[in-house]
């Protein structure tokens, strides 16, 4: 059957794309960051948001030992694992799962492309019953290079049998819409963690409050 829509894949982010979970993180990197005596500072935590963990370790803390890294990083990660069980007041992107199934209805090929490791993307599907909506999974282990770089999204094209231009990728952080745009892929920018002028200014091809409001041609 021929596919109508416009794009072969969607690739989406997760945090803040597909679950409001971004304050969440926020918190987590400032009490995180409290508990082995560092302040950051605004701008630094907006540095952490769309980036891998060992990334914003390496950002917050200086120079660390491979060892010091990794240790640390695991050691934010169950934080976060801790508080987003706990939390009462994350929720999925209002219309993201009957996107999702209308992209499936048509064909589309699913993919998530995201920053963070499987354990987290594990405990956000297992908490929010998402993992019957993709055909495959791209996390911070399977490439070696983060956003902005393009290699998460070249690969989950890759993974989704499509070119990138063929792809349509859902972001809400800078990073995100940078590395987007330079895999060559058509970037939706949700209006989550950044306001409609700052996803424009970054690149966004289309912009939206949620997947109620998606402009026309990506609406389903």
């Amino acid at each position: 059957m021929t596919n109508p829509y416009p794009f072969a894949a969607v690739l989406f982010d997760m945090d803040g794309t597909i679950v409001d979970n971004v304050p969440l993180h926020q918190q987590v990197w400032h009490e995180f960051a409290h508990l082995h005596g560092l302040n950051p500072s605004e701008a630094e935590l907006e540095f952490a948001k769309g980036r891998k963990a060992v990334e914003v370790i390496s950002f917050l803390f200086g120079t660390l030992t491979p060892e010091e890294v990794s240790q640390l990083t695991a050691e934010r990660q169950v934080l976060y694992r801790q508080r987003l069980a706990e939390s009462q007041t994350v929720r999925t992107i209002p219309g993201v799962e009957k996107f999702l199934t209308g992209l499936g209805e048509l064909g589309v090929v699913r993919v998530l492309a995201t920053s963070a490791p499987f354990v987290n993307v594990e405990a956000v599907f297992n908490k929010f019953h998402l993992t019957p909506y993709f055909e495959a999974i791209v996390t911070s282990e399977n490439v070696c290079h983060g956003k902005p770089d393009p290699e998460i999204f070249l690969t989950a094209a890759q993974r989704a049998g499509a070119k990138p231009e063929d792809c349509l990728i859902a972001e809400d952080s800078e990073a995100g819409i940078i590395a987007a745009k330079a895999a060559g892929a058509t970037c939706l920018g949700l209006i989550t963690t950044q306001s409609k002028a700052d996803l424009q200014e970054q690149g966004a091809d289309f912009v939206a409050s949620d997947f109620l409001s998606l402009p026309e041609p990506i609406a389903l």
